[in-house]
């Protein structure tokens, strides 16, 4: 299934990744695609506060990825930042396959397009393009 969306401002971004946190499952894997200040980073900051995460969300650049405990008991929203890497073995050094493992985990990778071929065929890709206009995004939803 695939549905398309566009968005004129940041919050729009946010606002639709908040709604998307309503859909997701736990175990499920989001796949972030698209051109450096596209708008992956604010989709996951609507993501975490869809699901309930009050913290302040940047992107994990530097530290590559980043946990965030969610209001239920033993679940976690991983943040990954693939675009510093150079290969997917990397990310699995850091632990990428237990976090995949725990069932109750959400993931959220930016840049995922690098790690592609680790990743489960059940990935919800998010593609996200740079519009028009200065703050439009053209972002596609696959699962």
């Amino acid at each position: 299934m695939k549905k398309s969306f566009t968005t004129n401002t940041e919050n729009q971004t946010i606002n639709l990744g908040k709604e998307f946190a309503q859909e997701l499952k736990h175990g499920s894997i989001i796949g972030l695609s698209g051109d450096l200040g596209s708008g992956k980073t604010q989709f996951v900051k609507g993501l975490a506060q869809g699901l309930g995460i009050n913290k302040s969300i940047t992107s994990p650049t530097f530290v590559l990825l980043k946990p965030y405990h969610l209001p239920v008991a033993s679940r976690q929203l991983i943040h990954i930042d693939c675009y510093r890497l150079s290969s997917p073995d990397e990310i699995l050094s850091m632990g990428l396959q237990e976090y995949i493992d725990q069932k109750n985990n959400i993931i959220a990778i930016e840049w995922a397009d690098k790690i592609k071929s680790i990743l489960s065929k059940d990935t919800i890709w998010v593609d996200f393009t740079l519009g028009t206009k200065a703050s439009q995004r053209l972002i596609s939803i696959k699962s």
